[in-house]
């Protein structure tokens, strides 16, 4: 597989679906877009130059579980493995954004937990304007004051989970969750924000999934991005019965690619669409995991307590878990609808090759 080449063509309709609309809609959107790409350009290109005289990968991602408290008690939450809260200092995010920028690097998936719970995070990313934020947020606190303050800051980019319906998502999430979702898709959509959503695709909703006729219009929740996830067994509580059947798995992979065939939001399915974009070989290397206590994971399923940003040098923990060979395996990885690609696939390889 030729990964660059796909993975520009997957940039490239990410941009087509999500971003351009939105860069259109207003000149004000297209100034601002203007002026940060403009930022994110100068930043890519010193990475590149980095990368041909160092002898590690920069990754292109980041990951950063800013902290294990939530305001809600999902069922089976990867986040609850903690025993008690954690939360990584300020000070600590900072020196993560300010080294990980001298690297070149731009693109930063926050979560947590709850992320908005995180103490003064908006103004933290404020003044990280030449990156680019994907907030995975709960939503129950994204009111219209929110949503006024993120759209002055158009390199966040929020993203909502929710379980789909509001059967399925007070079930998992509480009652009065979903109401809560929709109240801030509205303000979103109010104040003129390019945002997304995602869903934890289980046993129990992937068939009401398939019949819901919201995913029939034009705009699903009025999102210009989208992302289906299976569920995972892992936290404190996992269920195995909520992984999807084979029969399951197969006959959703073949809704979602239909409604990403004639939706103009962009939607992405994991792992479904893990093999184009090659991720899980990334692991490590393309991107990386930091969790709430500063350590260095190649993924939040692979913990790990060796490496510590609060610690060293974020470029030494980096290049000491790349060289430090780590094997791709996880509790439940033996079972047969086990959803990481790399268990499908039959791969058995090092998270650093």
């Amino acid at each position: 597989m030729h990964v660059s080449h796909d993975r520009f063509k997957y940039n490239l309709r990410i941009f087509r679906k999500a971003f351009l609309p939105w860069v259109l809609s207003s000149p004000r959107h297209l100034w601002m877009a203007l002026s940060l790409f403009g930022k994110v350009w100068k930043k890519y290109k010193s990475s590149i130059r980095l990368q041909n005289r160092i002898d590690y990968p920069i990754p292109h991602s980041f990951v950063l579980s800013l902290t294990s408290d939530c305001n809600l008690a999902c069922d089976h939450c990867y986040a609850r493995v903690y025993d008690e809260k954690k939360v990584l200092p300020s000070k600590v995010l900072e020196s993560i954004l300010r080294q990980a920028s001298s690297l070149g690097c731009f693109f930063f998936v926050l979560t947590g937990g709850e992320s908005m719970l995180y103490p003064d995070l908006l103004n933290i990313l404020s003044r990280h304007g030449d990156s680019i934020f994907i907030l995975i947020t709960n939503g129950t606190m994204v009111s219209d004051d929110v949503a006024e303050k993120l759209a002055c800051l158009p390199h966040i980019i929020p993203v909502i989970s929710l379980e789909g319906g509001l059967e399925d998502t007070d079930k998992r999430r509480g009652t009065g969750v979903y109401n809560k979702v929709i109240n801030a898709f509205d303000n979103l959509q109010r104040n003129k924000i390019l945002y997304g959503f995602s869903i934890t695709v289980t046993s129990e909703n992937v068939e009401q999934l398939q019949k819901e006729e919201i995913f029939g219009e034009k705009h699903p929740y009025g999102a210009r991005l989208g992302c289906f996830i299976e569920y995972i067994p892992t936290g404190r509580t996992p269920n195995l019965s909520l992984c999807l059947s084979s029969a399951q798995r197969d006959s959703f992979r073949q809704w979602f690619l239909k409604l990403k065939e004639r939706s103009n939001t962009y939607l992405i399915h994991f792992p479904g669409d893990e093999e184009l974009m090659d991720n899980c070989r990334e692991a490590g290397k393309g991107f990386i995991h930091i969790n709430p206590e500063g350590y260095i994971e190649s993924c939040a399923l692979l913990p790990s307590s060796k490496y510590n940003v609060v610690e060293t040098p974020l470029e030494v923990c980096l290049r000491n878990s790349y060289f430090d060979s780590q094997q791709c395996s996880h509790d439940y990885e033996a079972l047969e609808n086990h959803p990481c690609m790399s268990h499908r696939q039959g791969l058995n390889y090092s998270v650093f090759d």
